[in-house]
């Protein structure tokens, strides 16, 4: 895959910003439901980037963070640079861009609990999940649950835990979101009740 992404970076740099975005947000939405945050990182910094040069903002906050998740994704080395980027997408997104708060506030809350700050985290995390339940987008919803559930399983809260893992298996279910439903799945391997 990151052969292709590199022989497509050129011709949509000539095809413009929004082939760029129609195309990369696909792409990157495909690696990471693979397990591959580092292609991913790749599409998403090409939207990142065209953005940033235009100066657009409203898809600037969900491409922000997107791209914090790819690289959180690859490692607690690259927790700041996550954090950087979801202060961006913070600024840039509007007050209604329920979908960009959510999912910015998830993996912030999922940073702090891995950095030991679990009530901080579970606020937070709670907080995504109240938001995303506002939309009607089943997976990002379902997304923020196993924020949520990344959280509580840090501070050692496995019963609650395991029902925010089952509600999100319920939603990437009900939207065919199958490898939704198996990172939930292996969320519920961690968090069975004894």
């Amino acid at each position: 895959m990151r052969s292709a992404t590199t022989r497509s970076e050129r011709p949509l740099s000539i095809l413009g910003p929004t082939m760029t975005g129609a195309i990369t947000q696909p792409a990157a939405l495909i690696a990471m439901l693979v397990g591959d945050p580092v292609t991913a990182e790749r599409y998403l910094r090409l939207e990142y980037d065209t953005l940033h040069q235009m100066g657009e903002r409203r898809h600037l906050a969900t491409t922000a963070a997107k791209l914090a998740r790819a690289i959180a994704a690859q490692g607690q080395s690259r927790y700041d640079e996550a954090l950087h980027l979801l202060a961006i997408s913070r600024e840039a997104a509007a007050d209604e861009d329920l979908s960009a708060q959510a999912a910015g506030r998830g993996l912030s809350a999922r940073i702090l609990a891995d950095r030991g700050r679990h009530r901080e985290a579970e606020e937070l995390a709670r907080y995504a999940v109240a938001l995303a339940a506002q939309t009607d987008l089943l997976s990002e919803h379902a997304d923020t649950l196993l924020d949520l559930a990344h959280v509580l399983i840090a501070a050692g809260r496995i019963p609650e835990a395991h029902a925010a893992v089952v509600q999100a298996l319920d939603l990437y279910q009900h939207k065919g979101n199958l490898p939704g439903a198996r990172e939930a799945l292996r969320y519920l391997s961690r968090c069975s009740p004894a």
